[in-house]
C-alpha cells in the first residue's frame, strides 16, 4: 500500500491538504475492510489521485469518475459517505467445558460400590481397626511388664536367702511373671522332699514360663491372620468390582473413561483398603513377636539365677 506522505516543506493550499487527508482516511477504511473479510487475496488499493478498479463482483463495469474542485484536484467524498470499517467478526463463543464427572471420593466409593465389595470393605476396615487396638492394648502391656519386672529384679536380688527375698518380693509383685515363677520354686523347696530339688524346681518354673508364654503370645494370631489374608480378600473385591465395571461397559457399549472410571476405581479401593488393614498386621506381629522373645529371654535368665541360689544354698 501506497502512503501519501504531506510534508510540510510544500507550499499547499488549504483544500489540497484537505483532499489529501480524505483520501487518506478512504484508503485506510477500505484496507481495513479488506482485511476483515475471509477473501484469499486482498484488493489493490489505488493510488492517490488516480481512478479506483473496477469492483471484481461487477465485471466489465467502470467506476464513476471522481468530482473534480474548483481548483482542479479531486474533491474528497465526506466523511459520512467514506466506506465504513466492516464490524469485527463475533468471536465464537468459547466451546462449552465438558461436563465434569461426579467427584470421587472415599465415602461415594463405598456408596456406589456393589453389595459385594460393600461387605468386603467393611470386613476389612473393622478387622484394621481390631488389629490397631490389639497394637495399643499389647504396647501398654508391655510397658508395664517391663517396669514391673525390673522393680521385681530389683527386690528379689535385695534379699538375703530365697525364701527371704520370696517373702520381701512376691507380696508386691504377685501377678508378675518373674514373681509367679519364684513362688512355684519356693513351694516346690518347701514341699520337704530333699532329693533332686533343682530338677524338680527347674520343671515347677517350665511350666509356669509356659503359661506366662500362652499370656504373651495373646492376640498374636490376629496379627498373623488379618496379615496374611487380608491383601487376597481385598484382591477378591477387586476382582469382583471390575468384573461388575465390564458387566457395565458391555450394556452401555462405551469404553470412555468417564463412564468406566468410577466403578473400576471402586473396585481398587477394596484393595486398597487391604493392604491398608495387611500391612500394619504384619508389622505389628513381628514387632510384637521379638518383644515376646525378648521377655522369654529374661525368664529363662531368671529361671536360671534361681536354680543358682537354689543350688547353692540347698544343695551344698
Amino acid at each position: 500500500m501506497r502512503r501519501v506522505t504531506v510534508n510540510r516543506g510544500n507550499r499547499m493550499t488549504i483544500a489540497r491538504v484537505a483532499a489529501a487527508a480524505g483520501l487518506m482516511l478512504g484508503l485506510t477504511m477500505m484496507v481495513a475492510t479488506a482485511w476483515a473479510q475471509p477473501a484469499e487475496t486482498q484488493p489493490t488499493q489505488p493510488a492517490p489521485g488516480s481512478a479506483a478498479p473496477a469492483d471484481p463482483a461487477a465485471p466489465g463495469t467502470e467506476p464513476a469518475p471522481p468530482e473534480i474542485g474548483p481548483d482542479g484536484l479531486p474533491v474528497a467524498p465526506p466523511a459520512d459517505a467514506a466506506a465504513a470499517p466492516a464490524e469485527p467478526a463475533a468471536a465464537a463463543p468459547p466451546a462449552e467445558e465438558e461436563a465434569k464427572g461426579p467427584d470421587i471420593t472415599p465415602v461415594s466409593m463405598f456408596l456406589h460400590a456393589s453389595i459385594v465389595v460393600q461387605v468386603v470393605m467393611v470386613l476389612l476396615m473393622a478387622w484394621s481397626v481390631v488389629t490397631w487396638a490389639l497394637m495399643i492394648s499389647k504396647l501398654v502391656f508391655f510397658s508395664g511388664l517391663n517396669g514391673t519386672s525390673n522393680r521385681f529384679l530389683n527386690s528379689f536380688r535385695s534379699g538375703g536367702n530365697l525364701v527371704d527375698a520370696h517373702s520381701k518380693a512376691f507380696k508386691n509383685f504377685r501377678s508378675n511373671a518373674m514373681a509367679r515363677m519364684l513362688d512355684a520354686a519356693v513351694n516346690e523347696i518347701g514341699a520337704g522332699k530333699k532329693g533332686h530339688i533343682s530338677t524338680r524346681v527347674a520343671q515347677r518354673m517350665s511350666i509356669v514360663q509356659a503359661e506366662v508364654g500362652e499370656e504373651l503370645s495373646s492376640g498374636m494370631g490376629i496379627f498373623a491372620t488379618v496379615g496374611s489374608i487380608s491383601a487376597f480378600v481385598g484382591l477378591f473385591g477387586t476382582v469382583w468390582g471390575i468384573m461388575n465395571a465390564f458387566i457395565g461397559i458391555a450394556q452401555t457399549q462405551t469404553t470412555n473413561l468417564a463412564v468406566v472410571a468410577p466403578g473400576i476405581a471402586e473396585a481398587l479401593f477394596a484393595t486398597g483398603i487391604g493392604l491398608f488393614a495387611a500391612v500394619p498386621a504384619v508389622i505389628f506381629y513381628n514387632m510384637f513377636a521379638r518383644r515376646i522373645g525378648a521377655y522369654q529371654t529374661r525368664l529363662d535368665n531368671f529361671a536360671n539365677e534361681v536354680l543358682v541360689r537354689v543350688a547353692r544354698e540347698y544343695e551344698a
